[in-house]
């Protein structure tokens, strides 16, 4: 066994202290000087007890424990933590970005090379990448050994921690004081005196041992368990079922599925309700009416919802049973299984309809206008001509957001949301003559040679969307109790102090306390009882250092 992991006898009271401890347990005497002075400096912060990660250091695992419980690397783990954050500052992180938008494009577009490069070092989903979750594991697996490291011991030495001390044990503290014309009358009526200012008083013949405010020493120790639950609700957040945050777009009379609940959830936008403040009202608004023209006062979506009871089924059709019906009105949500909607805003933006009409190589117009339906177009269907020439219209392919043409002469769309959409039409008129169209807003392209008819965009018509916000956050309890304890902790260690007062009445009045902060306060405390009883005063070592070097 190294010398390092040798068990220890006091050579003053015979007690067997284990490997690393600096105080004995039983008296106080400092019996591993040398040790001390290389790894603690303060050796009453863990008095008779040992420090893991000051001790052993031989094994793997001894050196990951190390590693962990290191300040300095919690520091580094910290600031590498605060650096990535900022990082996901400098540009909108993907969940901000419009609906629907390809990421890679809209980095590229709007930030160019940059943007482009932040895409492909993955900072645009900085906060749910792998090294961001595995940073903030190792934060909190640096907290926990910390805390056991330092907690253990210090529980330890508090619990067990002897009333009768050694001499050199009274000398060495802060605050001190030998009155060898006390006598023990004297002594016991300190004692009661010091009592009655809360102090919990053990006795061991003629030893006494002091203390009152043990919990401020369990502080910060307090405040790591707030953290490491803060650090657990905020890595829950990305595991599926614990945390979602989705936009539901429902335009008037559609029936949406809720995504995030596995099919099992859909709702009806029944009606969507626009308020807007009156010009003539005499309000508050009246000049942003007057510059920015109707403002909303109000908003909502009286929606039908549905349970889909087939949802178990792989592959099956919805079946759709009524629930509820319901009004979402702006921070009046709708309430269901765990889950929030919440009306966002509204688009009135979304293309509903496209008309066409087609045209001679003259530009003249040769046939009725025809309507098509971005969400559900037809098909097939027939269109008379001015001449009552019927031509057959077929939809041969569609996207509502035109990507580009695909290796098989298809049409690939971005998303599903109308917002570029393009056509491949087939014209055939009464003598089968059969010609193609490739349609875009405002722009046709002829597939077939010498078309003799061209298809051309009209009009369109948009439609009102609600945009609502679908929320469940079962990580919000966790949190809402990390940050609680947290405050907890950070109250206890900045208001309440651990004050250790021992008193030995072998040779007179001996009189020794130890805190952990504030020695002015303790050292007032005491005072006033001892001047009160004519028994000296004590003296605050660093206070009397402090005044020699003033004077000097």
């Amino acid at each position: 066994m190294s010398k390092e992991n040798e068990y220890i006898e006091c050579p003053h009271c015979g007690h067997v202290n284990p490997p690393g401890t600096q105080l004995c347990q039983s008296c106080g005497l400092l019996i591993n000087d040398d040790y001390d002075k290389k790894k603690i400096k303060d050796v009453m912060r863990y008095d008779g007890s040992a420090v893991r990660s000051k001790v052993k250091s031989s094994s793997l695992f001894d050196k990951i424990w190390i590693f962990f419980t290191s300040i300095r690397n919690g520091v580094i783990i910290i600031a590498l933590i605060a650096i990535a954050s900022a990082i996901g500052t400098i540009l909108p992180q993907e969940y901000f970005i419009p609906v629907g938008v390809d990421a890679a494009d809209y980095y590229k577009e709007h930030y160019g090379t940059f943007g482009t490069l932040y895409y492909n070092l993955g900072f645009h989903n900085l906060y749910s990448s792998w090294w961001f979750l595995l940073l903030n594991a190792m934060l909190a697996l640096s907290i926990i050994a910390a805390s056991i490291d330092r907690g253990v011991p210090l529980f330890k030495s508090l619990k067990n921690q002897g009333v009768k001390k050694h001499p050199s044990y009274y000398k060495r503290q802060r605050i001190y004081l030998h009155n060898e014309e006390a006598s023990k009358d004297d002594v016991e009526s300190l004692v009661k005196d010091l009592e009655k200012k809360r102090y919990n008083v053990r006795k061991e013949e003629n030893s006494y041992l002091l203390e009152k405010g043990r919990l401020s020493r369990y502080g910060p120790y307090i405040n790591h368990t707030g953290l490491i639950i803060l650090l657990i609700g905020s890595m829950l957040r990305f595991f599926p079922g614990m945390y979602l945050d989705e936009l539901v777009y429902a335009s008037e009379g559609e029936t949406v599925k809720l995504p995030g609940t596995d099919s099992k959830y859909y709702i009806k936008n029944d009606e969507f309700i626009v308020d807007t403040y009156d010009k003539d009202a005499g309000t508050v608004f009246d000049k942003s009416l007057e510059n920015q023209g109707a403002l909303a006062s109000n908003y909502q979506t009286n929606i039908t919802f549905y349970e889909n009871e087939s949802s178990d089924i792989v592959g099956s059709e919805p079946e759709l049973k009524e629930i509820d019906r319901a009004e979402i009105k702006v921070n009046h949500p709708f309430k269901f299984d765990g889950y929030h909607l919440y009306q966002s805003s509204f688009d009135n933006s979304a293309m509903k309809s496209m008309t066409f009409e087609i045209q001679d190589d003259d530009g003249n117009v040769i046939s009725e206008p025809f309507e098509i339906n971005l969400k559900d177009p037809e098909e097939e269907f027939t269109v008379k001509g001015t001449d009552n020439t019927d031509f057959d219209i077929r939809l041969r392919a569609y996207a509502p957001d035109f990507l580009e043409i695909g290796s098989n002469g298809g049409l690939i769309s971005q998303t599903p949301v109308p917002r570029n959409p393009a056509f491949i039409f087939e014209v055939k008129d009464n003598d089968n003559n059969e010609e193609y169209s490739l349609i875009q807003i405002q722009n046709t392209t002829e597939i077939s040679k010498d078309n003799m008819y061209n298809v051309k965009f009209v009009s369109m018509e948009n439609e009102m969307a609600s945009v609502l916000t679908l929320k469940k956050d079962k990580t919000l309890f966790l949190i809402a109790s990390g940050f609680i304890i947290f405050l907890i902790g950070v109250f206890i260690g900045s208001y309440i102090n651990h004050r250790r007062i021992w008193i030995n009445s072998d040779n007179g009045l001996t009189l020794a306390a130890h805190t952990n902060r504030n020695y002015y306060s303790i050292s007032k405390e005491i005072n006033e009882i001892l001047e009160k009883r004519n028994l000296g005063k004590v003296v605050d070592s660093d206070s009397k250092v402090h005044d020699e070097r003033m004077k000097g």
